[in-house]
């Protein structure tokens, strides 16, 4: 069993969810097993009213404390955790997030081998949110998000050696025979509920994979398994650097803004184009992680 929790308020989000998250994920359940069940939290029910979901939906009522935006975000997903039945599968998916054709099928045979978690990072992508395509395969989604018109001006930022953002949450090496990420911060897209779950901090993706042992994770880095794009507009911005993405700069910000799990994600490589084969990032990131420790 598949359930899926999902959250939108204000007419831009449950626009975007209307338009963007639900529809890659109605593709991708036609490759899931099992009864599949949806937990919506909004503040305008009668807005999804006609909207189709492929399973049974449960749509409830939820007014966000204007003042805690995510800290709402987080209790709707707590909510759906509380609610989901024992052994159940949970998809944790924001309203601005596409999913990859293949992602409950992948995820269901990662579950079958022991894993308890499934990671992954979904680059911001600039494009208008009727405009998204659903059932991309996942090098197909992947290809689509990093295409030049569509690259994000934050992932744009991401790119080691030239971008030129502060936060350090992922980093992008690009090479002759590809592009791979680095990434300290993923997002839990599905879980396992054979354990008691729970987070304490404001949202699901920065503390529920503490409830897994590191075997338990599995982090998404075959551009071919599954992949994830989050359809964002130019209003979401970060600070910029004086000068480009560097060891010295990654490791200033996560020295104070990650956790030893988190390190262990950024040994990971993401193949996010190509092969990565020419492995361009392996020098820089493991000059990080030695001096984080």
């Amino acid at each position: 069993m598949w359930v899926i929790s999902l959250a939108a308020w204000t007419t831009y989000y449950r626009a975007k969810l209307k338009l963007v998250a639900l529809p890659s994920i109605n593709a991708a359940l036609a490759h899931a097993t099992g009864p599949i069940q949806f937990i919506l939290h909004t503040d305008e029910p009668a807005d999804f009213a006609d909207v189709h979901f492929a399973g049974d939906v449960d749509i409830r009522l939820f007014q966000p404390d204007p003042s805690a935006v995510y800290q709402s975000y987080g209790n709707a997903d707590r909510i759906a955790l509380e609610l989901a039945p024992e052994d159940a599968n949970i998809a944790l998916i924001p309203s601005d997030v596409m999913v990859s054709c293949e992602f409950f099928e992948a995820s269901e045979k990662r579950f079958a081998q022991g894993k308890g978690a499934i990671v992954g990072s979904a680059a911001r992508t600039l494009v208008a949110p009727e405009d998204c395509p659903a059932g991309l395969s996942a090098r197909d989604l992947l290809g689509w998000s990093f295409s030049g018109e569509r690259q994000h001006p934050v992932s744009a930022g991401c790119y080691y050696g030239e971008g030129k953002n502060v936060v350090g949450w992922m980093t992008y090496f690009r090479g002759p025979q590809g592009t791979v990420g680095r990434a300290f911060h993923l997002h839990p897209f599905a879980v396992r509920n054979d354990r008691v779950l729970f987070f304490n901090r404001e949202t699901v993706d920065l503390d529920l994979l503490d409830r897994f042992s590191k075997d338990e994770i599995h982090v998404v880095v075959d551009p071919d398994e599954m992949a994830f794009a989050e359809i964002s507009g130019t209003e979401k911005a970060i600070p910029q650097m004086a000068h480009p993405v560097s060891v010295g700069s990654i490791v200033s910000w996560a020295r104070n803004h990650s956790t030893p799990l988190q390190r262990y994600l950024f040994q990971h490589r993401i193949v996010v184009q190509g092969t990565g084969e020419d492995h361009l990032d392996e020098v820089p990131a493991n000059e990080i992680l030695r001096i984080l420790g």
